[in-house]
């Protein structure tokens, strides 16, 4: 149902935030770099990077199958805590409440748990407004993996970011002392209203010692799982596709997955209309208040761009909303419930992950290689045996709310988010790789040691007033520029905290 209130319009809007994508450890050597840990020193007010004794014997990159199909598809899952093991959808806006009381019993309702489906059909989905904080003691169990995903304002200075990054977004003339929008990981709300649907903030609360310190509303939605025999559907066609090697037909099903939830999610009211006039039009236009350029296209053909004066939505954007928060949710949910309880936290530490993806680096038996994945960290065999099969595939199958393993060995380079090198197989957002060779191993190797940036070329067709034209374009490609967390020298990348400076985060021998 597409929402009728302009309040709750602007309430999903100003907080939808897309996938993540991070870095935490930039280098990441097999019988050379050692396991890494934060650590936040309480009564000094500082955090440390910590080299631990265990040394990385090999990488596992981890892949969420169909991530954001998996969290509207309203399938049970063992590992979800929440509402009969389920992730619902909403549905209709119900009322926006600002009353105290009432915003605790929704947000505290025991019922959460339950599993029994007449008590959960009685319950409503909701986007809480609110302020909060993870709890200073328990900052450490929570560090390696702030799990506060929004998106904040980060000035790109010396105090923010850290001298390491800062000196060397200055040496190679990279942008520096700008506010960039990023979204990071963090531990409270940095002193600013933000929104979590429901699964969200209960993840928080339960596993993460989350505070709310102030509630400023709550919105309320009934909900379904009407979604499910679409997402099944889209998805066995997928895996049959793959499985009979038609690509067009698998990325087809694909891409109609992973945009199921709503174009509108995109914030497409801060973008302008583009209109095709003629030159009497564009004229006319140029004196309209709403106008913003123009781009003649041939003798009496131009492309206007005007402002616009309001704009729609056409699809639920409450089910936009909530997929890209229960992804997080589930993202999350899959470190705090899963892989703490589960393996040796301090012989693995994060790389890099995206939004459907995760790499860890590893210290397993060196005696083997690196198919052994997660084998020798185990902690709890027992945990482990019980929820393996809601969590992971081992058929290489895509399947709702399932994790499988994408690729292992035993290096990664990774420089900041979807820049990153394992096996010789390299991801390099908007770099097409077959026309720079240029762009290898020792390039990622010299960024890290010596601050090397490097530039690439990219070549594309133009059209213009009917002439084909072949354009080149160059730019940086690997400039080492990391400034979603503080990067220190020894490559480990960490969360802000509030009121905590950058020039406090230490390197302890």
């Amino acid at each position: 149902m597409t929402l009728i209130s302009d309040e709750g319009y602007q309430l999903l809007r100003k907080d939808i935030t897309g996938g993540i994508s991070k870095v935490m450890h930039r280098y990441n050597i097999a019988s050379e770099t050692r396991i890494n840990y934060f650590e936040y020193d309480k009564e000094n007010k500082c955090v440390y990077s910590i080299d631990s004794d265990y040394v990385q014997t090999h990488i596992v990159q981890l892949d969420f199958h169909s991530q954001y199909p998996s969290v509207m598809s309203g399938e049970p899952n063992a590992l979800n805590p929440y509402t009969c093991n389920t992730i619902y959808i909403p549905a209709q806006l119900i009322e926006k409440i600002t009353e105290q009381n009432k915003c605790r019993q929704l947000i505290y309702d025991a019922n959460r748990f339950s599993s029994d489906k007449l008590v959960v059909d009685q319950m409503y989905l909701f986007v809480a407004e609110m302020k909060g904080h993870i709890d200073e003691n328990y900052l450490n169990e929570v560090i390696i993996w702030a799990p506060t995903l929004k998106n904040i304002d980060i000035k790109t200075n010396k105090e923010t970011i850290g001298e390491f990054m800062y000196n060397h977004l200055v040496e190679h003339k990279l942008p520096h002392d700008i506010m960039e929008r990023k979204l990071t990981n963090l531990f409270d709300s940095m002193n600013q209203v933000m929104s979590f649907n429901n699964y969200y903030l209960w993840l928080l609360i339960d596993s993460c010692h989350f505070i709310i310190d102030e509630i400023v509303s709550i919105a309320t939605f009934t909900k379904h799982t009407k979604f499910n025999s679409f997402v099944k559907e889209f998805m066995s066609i997928r895996q049959q596709a793959k499985d009979d090697h038609n690509d067009g037909l698998a990325q087809f099903a694909k891409i109609v997955l992973n945009s199921a939830f709503g174009g509108d999610a995109l914030n497409s009211e801060k973008y302008a209309n583009t209109k095709l006039l003629s030159s009497e039009r564009t004229f006319l236009q140029h004196m309209m208040s709403g106008f913003i350029n123009s781009t003649e296209l041939n003798d009496n053909l131009y492309a206007v761009q005007v402002d616009k004066e309001n704009y729609h939505c056409n699809t639920c954007l409450q089910v936009a909303y909530f997929v890209l928060d229960s992804a997080k949710f589930w993202y999350s949910n899959f470190i705090y419930n899963f892989v703490y309880k589960a393996y040796v936290m301090n012989r693995m530490h994060f790389i890099q992950y995206d939004t459907d993806s995760l790499t860890w680096a590893i210290s397993g038996d060196s005696n083997r290689g690196p198919e052994q994945l997660f084998e020798a960290v185990i902690k709890d065999q027992q945990f482990y045996d019980r929820y393996k099969d809601s969590v992971f595939t081992d058929n290489r199958k895509k399947q709702i709310l399932h994790l499988g393993v994408e690729k292992y060995g035993l290096n990664c380079i990774a420089l900041s988010p979807k820049n990153y090198i394992i096996n010789n197989e390299i991801v390099l957002k908007g770099v097409i790789l077959d026309q720079n060779p240029q762009i290898n191993e020792q390039t990622f190797i010299d960024c890290i040691n010596k601050g090397t940036v490097t530039t690439d070329v990219n070549t594309t067709l133009a059209q213009h007033r009917g002439v084909m034209s072949r354009l080149q374009m160059n730019r940086n490609a690997i400039t080492g520029s990391m400034t979603k967390m503080i990067v220190l020298q020894n490559q480990s990348c960490l969360p802000f905290i509030s009121n905590i400076r950058a020039d406090i985060y230490f390197i302890k021998q």
